[in-house]
């Protein structure tokens, strides 16, 4: 950071701030304490008073100045430091260049993200007020509702339009794309809980979601989501909003039909590309570390040419099919590390010096990353808990359900550039029974996840997109297997008493044409996995 500490870095740094910010004529977006609103130029100001650097700005809702201390120039952004009054602790304040005038970067403090919310629930309220016409905000919120089991990551309004009751809820551009993504079940719990204590006709009628307007069309998961859900009670609406936070505008999104959406192409669908095979240098590292544990060693093909091998579903070594790269070894988490300063997990190249430092780092995994090991707080029994429960079922999926074919269990396939998804998914295919070749969509949770049975409904989606257009038939990916011509079957599995409180509320909305079962696990299945129940979702 240039420091500011006399009236020649003033007069230096507003030349060269000026300057920058000359070059974007369509204007800037100020994040932090004091701002969050696009900017054109003509509403920004710098100037030099009493050895200081001053800068001011102004929308229709706000006029404020600060004293910058210290700033830096980067290729599309400047950052600040500056006080007000006699405040000691400086504001951070960052101007992003807006590159397309569709979007811009919003880099949000941890610190600043409650004040953050609170200016979105209330430029929200203000934006439904003057642009959708007829509606009366009644009530808005932001902050946890522990009385409803609402985040507080959310803005809440509950509306009227001719009489009708209408709850909103709206997420910032500027939180996680996990929260973004969780305001769907957000949203349906809210709603649920709230009628739930009202007569009949102080009950609302229709849900709104409010999303943020960003690059990538984040928007479009959750819109995808609305035909396939219902309210629980069976007699509410949905309506999709995207929120323009740069513009201030608000414009609505209109949801496709079921029957649209279901034979739509599947966007930016990944599939497994052919398996390359290993020179003979790297023929012979594979064979040296599986044979450190060889009942035991898991390998699977990475995108980017890797070979990665694990234990339970603890990661500890990969090895690049490119003969020009060498192995590497390592786990994140590790107590003991080779190297605590060094931050890549698998830092440590694979040679004949370092071959004794991997044997000993197997010996631990096998130790700890077992069910009958004692020590249940190391961190190789804590860590990826998810992972280990899938590496189980892979292992013998009939102990998840007999009729399930055990050569045909594949795992995130197919996969899509979207979404960042954190649930560890499983597609397999039914080999007896009734449902004889029908497929599977099995997602796992080890852990409470209210997400669980949207996130298994957004993988349920894009098999079922890919599998009615024949493409699991035409990459042969169940070769041998003919496949039924019928919707899969959705499994949401987790230990019996990690499955969500909300759970049920979420299953039952899920709409009743799609075949999905909960799951239920014995709560010590690192010892071997046990089914205590599976029941229809519709039944809940």
């Amino acid at each position: 950071m240039n420091q500011i500490a006399t009236l020649e870095d003033a007069i230096i740094a507003k030349y060269q701030l000026e300057r920058f910010m000359l070059d974007s004529p369509q204007g800037w977006l100020g994040s932090g304490k004091l701002i969050f609103a696009r900017l054109p130029p003509a509403q920004l100001e710098w100037s030099v008073e009493w050895g200081k650097l001053i800068l001011s700005w102004w929308d229709d809702s706000q006029s404020q100045s600060l004293r910058i201390v210290s700033y830096a120039i980067e290729q599309s952004r400047i950052i600040l430091h500056g006080k007000r009054g006699l405040m000691t602790e400086p504001i951070r304040l960052v101007f992003d260049r807006q590159i397309d005038d569709q979007s811009a970067a919003f880099e949000i403090p941890p610190e600043r993200l409650t004040e953050r919310r609170v200016w979105y629930g209330q430029l929200l309220a203000r934006l439904i007020r003057e642009q959708i016409p007829a509606v009366r905000v009644r009530h808005h919120s932001t902050g946890t509702d522990h009385h409803h089991r609402v985040p507080g990551r959310y803005a809440r309004m509950v509306l009227s339009r001719r009489g009708v009751t209408i709850l909103a809820i709206g997420v910032s551009a500027g939180e996680a794309p996990a929260v973004i993504d969780g305001i769907t079940a957000a949203g349906l719990v809210w709603y649920e809980n709230y009628n739930l204590e009202r007569n009949t006709a102080r009950q609302a009628r229709e849900l709104w979601f409010f999303l943020p307007r960003l690059p990538g069309n984040r928007s479009l998961t959750a819109m995808e989501r609305l035909p396939l859900l219902k309210t629980g009670t069976g007699t509410g609406g949905f309506g999709c909003y995207e929120v323009d936070e740069i513009r201030h505008e608000i414009s609505q999104l209109q949801p496709v039909a079921q029957m649209e959406l279901l034979s739509s192409y599947p966007r930016e669908l990944l599939w497994p590309a052919e398996t390359e095979s290993l020179d003979r240098a790297g023929a012979e590292w594979h064979r040296r570390i599986l044979s450190l544990a060889p009942e035991l060693i898991e390998t699977r093909h990475r995108p980017g040419g890797l070979i990665s091998y694990a234990i339970n579903g603890l990661e500890f070594a990969r090895l690049p099919i490119n003969d020009h790269l060498s192995a590497n070894f390592g786990v994140a988490g590790d107590p003991f590390p080779r190297d605590p300063h060094q931050r890549n997990p698998f830092g440590t190249p694979l040679d004949e010096r370092t071959m004794p430092e991997l044997r000993r780092l197997v010996e631990r995994l096998i130790a700890n990353r077992n069910g009958t090991a004692r020590e249940h707080r190391h961190p190789f029994y804590r860590l990826r808990t998810e992972a280990w429960l899938e590496s189980l079922l892979r292992r013998d999926i009939r102990r998840l359900d007999p009729e399930l074919d055990p050569r045909f269990v594949y795992s995130q396939i197919p996969t899509w550039h979207a979404d960042q998804r954190s649930v560890i998914d499983l597609l397999s295919v039914k080999r007896d029974g009734p449902d004889r070749g029908r497929m599977v969509v099995i997602e796992i949770k080890a852990a409470e996840d209210l997400q669980l049975p949207i996130q298994g409904l957004d993988y349920w989606l894009r098999v079922e997109q890919a599998r009615a257009r024949g493409e699991f038939t035409r990459r042969r990916l169940f070769d041998g297997v003919p496949l039924a011509d019928r919707s899969p079957l959705l499994y949401l599995v987790a230990p019996r008493l990690r499955f969500h409180r909300n759970f049920t509320i979420i299953a039952r909305c899920l709409n009743p044409e799609i075949a999905a079962y909960r799951v239920g696990l014995n709560a010590n299945w690192r010892e071997g996995i046990r089914v205590h129940s599976m029941e229809l979702l519709q039944s809940l």
